[in-house]
């Protein structure tokens, strides 16, 4: 049986969201009417003051400009970019968290890369997902289909599709093992790449269900636009061994809803680079980007630019 490694970015939930017909996009986050934690007549942006201060700063930016903006301008050793970086990373998680909500309230059957995950669920090797949000996890639940995060305690007793998330989840937390605080208390301290080492293995903490609203004790993801820091955590190197070694096996390779963005290439390109050579990867995107194809082959010769329809068209 023919192996697939999917590689997937933000276009596939912006492909889902319009599909659901939600009034919240992916790319907007700060439009999203996230409520306080603490306080349900009050919204995130009015706590997190900071983040608001930011957004009115830059009243003609869309939402991933004015974070670009501000990745572009971040001076590590001042504390103030260090607290807005923080406030940052803390909202994202937390709006995303509030969108699943509102995707799984307004979930119906029929998109097509759900019908594309149930005829070839079996046949994926893993999945390398830089998203934030949850929309692959929710697929998968709503097929009941098993899977299970790198880096997380998941592995340990779930067998199922395995998902890298190297930029981190919204739902994704540091160890209570490592630091414990209350949720009341957790938008006062500035935390950042902390890491829980357990028997050799990094370990992050999947946050239940029920507590997706709670601030994060450490809302260690990626910004976008930004380069990652998170190599550096034991978890995140371990999965890109595993996901290098994993990609080495597969028959086949698929990128959909990916930017390819200068930031990111480093660690896709060592991801595609462990791709058999003989394989042609899909490179599904609505537009062709030149630029990115033409850098993306200089990594894989064989390189496909695919459409959407034309995709779902064909068999892989």
């Amino acid at each position: 049986m023919n192996r697939i490694l999917l590689i997937v970015g933000n276009g596939l939930s912006i492909d889902l969201w319009k599909y659901l017909g939600l009034d919240i996009d992916p790319s907007t986050p700060f439009s999203f009417e996230v409520p306080d934690p603490f306080d349900n007549a009050k919204k995130l942006l009015g706590t997190l003051a900071r983040v608001r201060n930011l957004i009115e700063s830059h009243p003609k930016l869309t939402d991933f400009d004015i974070i670009q903006d501000f990745v572009s301008n971040y001076q590590k050793t001042d504390q103030e970019y260090q607290w807005i970086h923080y406030e940052l990373r803390q909202y994202l998680s937390l709006a995303y968290s509030y969108a699943n909500n509102n995707l799984l309230h307004h979930w119906k059957k029929g998109w097509r890369w759900e019908e594309w995950l149930r005829e070839y669920h079996e046949r994926i090797a893993g999945v390398v997902s830089f998203n934030y949000d949850l929309t692959l996890e929710a697929v998968l639940e709503q097929s009941s289909f098993r899977y299970c995060r790198i880096g997380s305690r998941e592995e340990d007793d779930i067998i199922g599709i395995p998902i890298f998330k190297p930029h981190g989840s919204c739902d994704f937390d540091i160890s209570s093992r490592i630091i414990s605080m209350p949720p009341q208390i957790r938008f006062k301290n500035l935390t950042c790449l902390n890491d829980y080492i357990n028997n050799g293995r990094g370990t992050i903490e999947i946050v239940p269900k029920e507590k997706l609203s709670e601030p994060r004790t450490e809302s260690d993801i990626v910004l976008p636009f930004g380069s990652s820091q998170q190599t550096q955590l034991t978890w995140v190197r371990q999965g890109y061994e595993a996901i290098k070694k994993m990609a080495g096996t597969v028959d086949s390779c698929i990128i959909v809803g990916i930017s390819y963005q200068p930031c990111d290439s480093s660690e896709i390109n060592s991801i595609v680079d462990a791709v058999p050579k003989n394989i042609t990867i899909k490179f599904i995107n609505k537009v062709r980007n030149v630029d990115s194809v033409k850098k993306l082959k200089m990594i894989h010769a064989k390189v496909e630019v695919v459409h959407p329809d034309d995709f779902f068209d064909c068999s892989t």
